[in-house]
């Protein structure tokens, strides 16, 4: 399941750009630099059990002096060593500024291998700094009778494999419009050097 997971959002992550709007009219909107990085993450959880948690992790970051914004979806596993459950999430989050709190939200499933288990959300409010990520968040489950952590902390490390720069996506279209432009002129410029070579034959002849 995890792993069906991670090959998912290894997939969307080369194509989704949450910072794509509708294009306007106006040509003379500001560029704006995009980073895509992926990676894996470690982290340990903290309540009224520990847990150990591993799992993937993709960043869209908008880079910008004034008002720079990064969202981040993450997929992971964790092991509650206190009470032995095995718990899978998958959510995002967002962030807005340079130094302002993480916002997002996980779905949630937690059994006990022993086919009892727990399914959910998470909401989760954070701080991230220098590839570390502290999170307080709280389990809202429904399921069977399990001792689970419900308010908890996190703190995670986020190790990135994977690291491209891309203009956005009206940027990139101004860039093959000029492309095309220059490619056109490069044409018509050896056509008319054709024809002028055309006609010098002609007189000589």
């Amino acid at each position: 399941m995890v792993l069906a997971l991670f090959s998912f959002c290894a997939d969307a992550q080369t194509s989704f750009n949450p910072f794509d709007k509708k294009e306007k009219k106006d040509n003379k909107s500001p560029k704006k630099l995009i980073q895509k990085n992926h990676g894996a993450i470690i982290g340990l959880q903290k309540g009224m059990g520990t847990a150990f948690e591993l799992g993937y992790e993709a960043h869209w970051r908008k880079m910008s002096l004034s008002n720079p914004s990064i969202f981040g979806a993450t997929t992971n596993m964790e092991y509650d060593v206190s009470n032995h459950l095995l718990a899978y999430r998958a959510g995002m989050w967002m962030k807005k500024g340079r130094v302002n709190l993480t916002y997002g939200g996980n779905l949630v499933y937690i059994n006990d291998l022993e086919g009892q288990h727990k399914y959910g959300i998470a909401p989760a409010v954070g701080f991230r700094l220098a590839g570390f990520h502290f999170l307080n968040s709280y389990n809202l489950l429904a399921g069977d009778d399990l001792k689970v952590n419900t308010l908890f902390v996190s703190l995670r490390y986020y190790f990135p494999v994977d690291n491209k720069f891309t203009w956005d996506r009206k940027t990139m279209k101004r860039k093959k419009q000029r492309q095309k432009e220059k490619e056109k002129k490069k044409e018509e410029r050896v056509k008319e050097r054709e024809n002028k070579t055309g006609i010098k034959k002609l007189l000589n002849i």
